[in-house]
């Protein structure tokens, strides 16, 4: 697939690892006038503490958070920073996790419809305590999407919108993504889920990606 830059946007990678299994999450923030350097190496603090204060103690102690990847999408050899996390911050709930492959979606909406406006996350390291049969504890839901809504409100305070980001308009003839010239953001308005019930990411089981 062609490279497509879009303008002004960082993306983020916070990574994690569980049972041997490197998982990964993606978020988008877009700046007015672009990045720098030290831009990008304050906002990953920032999103540093905010994972490690307001997400980890609602994940399972089989999980570690181990680094933050950030790349600016403004051509294909823009900046990059990584940051571990030193020392790996575990998680903070006992008694086991669900299965490497089990995670929770959290949707992230713009008010527009089609694929090209929303976006999601599939949350890793779901504590065994916090599932019954294929059904989620409401008040860990509630503490996981307040983790997203405090992310939200950062970025916005950091001038920096958090936004969805369409680099690809529909398919062609063989089912294969049209890239689009330029990548679109839309700033994301509302964070939720679907349901209660757990989600399944195969990719995640051990050996097989991220």
């Amino acid at each position: 697939m062609p490279f497509v830059p879009v303008p002004n946007v960082l993306l983020v990678e916070p990574l994690f690892l569980q049972d041997g299994q490197r998982v990964e999450n993606t978020l988008y923030f877009e700046k007015p006038g672009g990045w720098d350097a030290a831009g990008i190496a304050d906002w990953l603090s920032q999103v540093n503490t905010l994972i490690t204060d307001q997400l980890m103690p609602f994940l399972a102690n089989s999980i570690q958070f181990i680094e933050l990847v950030a790349r600016l999408l403004d051509t294909a050899s823009s900046i990059g920073l990584t940051v571990p996390i030193t020392p790996v911050v575990t998680g903070g709930t006992g008694g086991g996790s669900a299965p490497n492959s089990v995670s929770y979606t959290i949707s992230f909406k713009t008010g527009l419809t089609g694929r090209s406006f929303r976006g999601r996350n599939y949350v890793p390291g779901i504590p065994s305590s916090q599932v019954v049969g294929n059904t989620v504890n409401g008040i860990w839901r509630n503490s996981i999407i307040e983790f997203y809504l405090a992310l939200q409100s950062a970025a916005a305070d950091n001038g920096t919108p958090w936004v969805v980001v369409s680099r690809f308009s529909g398919v062609d003839a063989a089912g294969d993504p049209i890239p689009r010239v330029s990548g679109i953001t839309t700033p994301i308005i509302t964070v939720s889920t679907f349901d209660m019930t757990v989600d399944n990411q195969r990719r995640r089981l051990p050996g097989r990606g991220t």
